[in-house]
């Protein structure tokens, strides 16, 4: 889809047959979109649009845009002569339907799918969306519900996950009911673990330090939600670190569950601080996994020796720490550490160095666009999937610009393989062009990049795993 000299939105459908794409379907678009993103409606993947008031859903068959749901949605482009791709569907009640999660100025708008193919009311959610962390990316798609700093638990311990935030100085849930819906009305409750905010980028302003609520997920496989507080100390840069702190979640006597106020387990990573914290099952066993994303202290400290080696083509490291879980414990230390590079291949242009209010505010942060240092931080393509189709994940770390690197899961602790198959292919400048997708469907997820140009056509490269 491209905005045309005319100033007419048009799209394009491609369908692969025989061999080969071919054009399946042109049409030209309202003027009014704004955005676009595709969910799976009755069972069928659908194109939607955004326009001031509503989406729409695209037929094929008539190529034209048909009234879906009424939305006031707060995101606006950020740049013009273009329509992004936001990711406003995603199943937010597991029943396996795509449910639409819409930002507004006064939080989300949450519609979820029946089994008929149709959306419920919308049912207001979360707190005022800041989507400073992602208006700063590079590509054209956004992801508001990243952002949303509303989390996904079984507050009751009913079998069904509701949806929790933080609202100042409380807790609000949205209970989830048997038909899949949430109350329009949330329950609040307390909680005795302190922290000083829910934004993690607030920690990037004034000395640097803080606690920041960063999640609540099962980290014991008890299946009651546990808080996780990420903390960051030191008067000076050199004396900076981290901490992730976890509070095991129990039922309540009441009802509900509690937080213990004691902390129940530290994660630590020595001389470096902890950027993010990913958690998924990456072997397949059913168990949440970690992985923290780590950077050492010394990277964030400038000096005309880190200066001369970042001009000699010296880089920025980042280290991925896994931490499986067994029996419902973490390891202490990581039974598995990959590295990557924080901005990409090395060159000249690179300063041996970032500093700490950088990495904190993240990788599209807006105001990245108006920095004059370190614009590449947070380029270099990393990838978690299933590439293999085995059930456990696959790592694909970006190694130079026209090679990547892919370490397949096996079974065991170590998680992946030691040794990377590599494999030579162009690779797009910023990992925002990249995707893992299941093109063929045939339980492997597949490597879509979206290569952009200002002198030649875009174009779209595919890797289909075998």
């Amino acid at each position: 889809m491209d905005i045309d000299d005319g100033d007419e939105r048009r799209l394009r459908i491609y369908e692969f047959g025989d061999g080969a794409w071919a054009t399946k379907t042109e049409a030209t678009l309202g003027r009014d979109v704004r955005f676009v993103d595709v969910a799976s409606i009755g069972g069928r993947d659908r194109l939607l649009t955004c326009d001031p008031g509503r989406l729409n859903w695209f037929d094929p068959e008539s190529a034209t845009e048909r009234p879906l749901v009424a939305v006031t949605a707060s995101f606006d482009p950020p740049r013009g002569g273009e329509i992004p791709h936001v990711d406003v569907s995603r199943d937010v009640n597991g029943d396996g339907r795509d449910d639409l999660v819409v930002p507004g100025v006064d939080g989300f708008s949450v519609f979820i799918q029946t089994s008929a193919g149709e959306f419920a009311n919308p049912v207001k959610v979360g707190r005022s969306t800041d989507l400073s962390r992602i208006y700063g990316a590079d590509g054209y798609r956004y992801n508001p519900w990243d952002e949303s700093r509303v989390h996904e638990m079984d507050y009751d311990q009913d079998g069904l996950a509701d949806l929790v935030f933080w609202n100042g100085d409380h807790f609000a849930v949205h209970h989830q009911d048997e038909d899949g819906l949430f109350s329009p009305v949330a329950e609040t409750f307390t909680t005795d673990v302190t922290f000083d905010s829910d934004r993690l980028s607030s920690l990037a302003t004034g000395d640097m330090t803080g606690r920041v609520l960063h999640s609540i997920a099962d980290l014991n496989g008890d299946s009651v939600g546990d808080l996780v507080v990420f903390s960051l100390e030191g008067a000076s840069i050199s004396r900076k670190r981290s901490t992730c702190e976890v509070h095991l979640g129990a039922p309540a006597p009441g009802g509900g569950t509690r937080f213990a106020r004691a902390v129940d387990f530290t994660f630590q990573s020595d001389g470096r601080i902890q950027l993010g914290m990913n958690q998924r099952d990456f072997d397949g066993d059913g168990d949440l996994d970690l992985m923290f994303t780590t950077i050492e202290v010394a990277y964030l400290e400038s000096s005309l020796w880190k200066r001369l080696k970042g001009f000699m083509g010296d880089d920025v490291w980042l280290d991925l720490e896994f931490h499986p879980m067994k029996e419902g414990l973490h390891s202490d230390e990581p039974n598995a550490i990959r590295r990557m590079q924080l901005d990409g291949h090395p060159s000249v242009r690179e300063f041996g160095w970032v500093p700490l209010d950088i990495v904190l505010r993240g990788a599209m942060h807006e105001e990245r666009k108006t920095q004059k240092r370190h614009l590449r931080a947070f380029n270099t393509t990393l990838l978690i999937g299933d590439v293999t189709g085995d059930g456990r994940s696959d790592l694909l770390i970006e190694e130079t610009h026209r090679k990547l690197l892919v370490f397949a899961g096996v079974p065991g602790p170590d998680l992946f393989t030691r040794q990377p198959q590599r494999v030579a292919v162009a690779i797009p400048n910023d990992e925002e062009y990249t995707w893992l997708v299941d093109l063929n469907r045939d339980g492997k997820q597949d490597l879509l990049m979206h290569h952009t140009s200002t002198t030649e056509p875009h174009r779209v490269t595919m890797l289909v795993a075998r």
